[in-house]
């Protein structure tokens, strides 16, 4: 049984987890990744990103109706623990360190190598350090100064992103110089340049772009009133990332000819040259290290509370579910993240080529395997929590089992559109090539028996709903 000094702190706000999950979403790949996109698709590609869209609503309101019932640290792990099996969520939660931790690598080398814009390349490796120690102390604080940090590091992207937007929006309806109108969306080759295909190959990419919303089901664990500030915030998450992708895509393309699209440099780059804002590539440049910072900021707190909460479950070592008593995060699962992060940032810069395939297509692979388990888990999750609930949960997901469903399996078809992607295709090799490591480790190290036996226990437990082994409101009751 544990005590209230081994529990995460509760500091975050509605504004904290919509940023949060944002900071999560919009990375380096949105400012420099889209123009591969535009590529395989042509003007189709505005219909991917609102495909996308669309699967990452039915998957983030099913994970907002679980984390309303449950908010606990662990988040999917430990709804998928519960529904599915234990073994399940010591998939899920492995997966998703994994994904976050070799994105993070990305993130922070990418920061350090868009500084030889001003600073000598050879001197990359040092901001690499600089901005590796500094995220980690922002994860070291308490977490409402997290939040902030993540916050304002996010308003800067999405003020780039909705600038983007107005002047671009203006250039096509020619209240600045020329109208364009839609002449880019049709000329080459028509709005579907590439078939079918190309929209539906370009659709791994684009739900790369959307992995990191789920962020928020993590950090409703930590989250001040997560009944009212969950829902609130996953409605906004959605709604502004739609906006955010959807209108930027369609821009883009409606200013710059697809097929001069990602040929070199930051799509967004050229967008502001056509239109001739001046100091454009210093502008982009400043916003593409906040947004890789702010990403990598919400990939290490993600990360360490994924770690923490696999030790609170027994699949970690116990000194990575231990908090700190003063700032009320878990040190060493934060730190344990940090160590793996450099580990990354080695392997890239002794073979940055091969290392950034690894780094894509595990990433690729992992975030829609955990999209695909969360969708899985709801359909199974809703009569649980109901059952506890007497039937009255206060948010259901609208459809069920039905949107569920639907999202498991399309997630399911761009899984397997990975194999089709010649670059993609590591993906698949490196992530069934993980599946079978853990699962491995899983049998050999004793915890298929533990959990066996675990999962029984749980059957009778009146609130089943646990953070490493024991009943969160059982627990709350004998504190009181």
């Amino acid at each position: 049984m544990a005590s209230k000094n081994e529990e995460l702190g509760r500091g975050l706000t509605s504004r904290h987890l919509t940023m949060i999950s944002i900071g999560g979403v919009i990375g380096v790949g949105v400012f420099l990744g889209s123009g591969a996109t535009v590529k395989l698709a042509g003007p189709s590609v505005i219909l991917a990103y609102a495909l996308g869209g669309a699967i990452m609503m039915l998957v983030m309101l099913a994970l907002a109706e679980m984390s309303v019932a449950n908010p606990v640290p662990g988040s999917f792990r430990v709804y998928a623990a519960e529904a599915l099996h234990p073994y399940a969520g010591y998939i899920v939660g492995w997966t998703y360190w994994l994904s976050w931790v070799v994105v993070m690598a990305a993130e922070i080398v990418a920061a350090s190598t868009y500084m030889s814009y001003w600073f000598p390349r050879q001197y990359g490796w040092i901001f690499g350090i600089i901005f590796s120690i500094a995220m980690t102390w922002v994860n070291l604080r308490n977490v409402k100064s997290f939040g902030e940090f993540e916050f304002w590091f996010s308003f800067i992207k999405v003020a780039a992103i909705i600038l983007f937007i107005l002047v671009g929006a203006s250039f096509i309806f020619g209240i600045i110089g020329k109208p364009i109108g839609t002449t880019n969306y049709v000329k080459y080759g028509g709005f579907f340049p590439r078939g079918i295909s190309g929209l539906i190959l370009s659709m791994v990419m684009v739900m790369v772009g959307y992995g990191g919303t789920e962020v928020i089901g993590v950090a409703a664990g930590e989250t001040e009133n997560p009944k009212k500030d969950v829902p609130k915030a996953i409605y906004g998450i959605v709604a502004r990332t739609l906006i955010l992708y959807v209108g930027s895509i369609a821009i883009l393309v409606g200013v710059i000819p697809w097929k001069n699209v990602g040929l070199s440099g930051s799509p967004f780059v050229l967008v502001f040259d056509r239109i001739g804002i001046p100091g454009a590539a210093t502008i982009m440049n400043f916003v593409v290290i906040t947004a890789a910072l702010s990403s990598m900021n919400s990939g290490l707190y993600t990360s360490s509370r994924m770690l923490y909460s696999l030790a609170k479950s027994g699949f970690t070592p116990p000194i990575l579910g231990k908090v700190n008593e003063k700032t009320k995060v878990p040190t060493y699962a934060v730190l344990a993240s940090t160590f793996f992060l450099y580990v990354g940032v080695l392997v890239y810069y002794i073979s940055p080529e091969s290392a950034f395939l690894y780094i894509t297509g595990i990433s690729a692979f992992g975030f829609m395997f955990i999209w695909m388990l969360i969708s899985i888990t709801h359909i199974f999750y809703r009569p649980i929590l109901e059952e506890r609930a007497k039937g009255e949960l206060e948010y259901k997901m609208p459809g069920y089992p039905y949107t569920s469903w639907l999202a498991a399996i399309l997630l399911v078809g761009v899984l397997i559109t990975l194999w089709f992607i010649p670059e993609q295709r590591i993906g698949i090799y490196s992530g069934i090539g993980w599946l079978v490591l853990i699962t491995g480790y899983y049998f050999l190290s004793g915890h298929a028996h533990a959990t066996f036996k675990f999962k029984d226990e749980l059957r009778h437990v009146e609130y089943a709903s646990f953070l490493g082994g024991y009943p969160i409101k059982n627990q709350n009751k004998k504190q009181k």
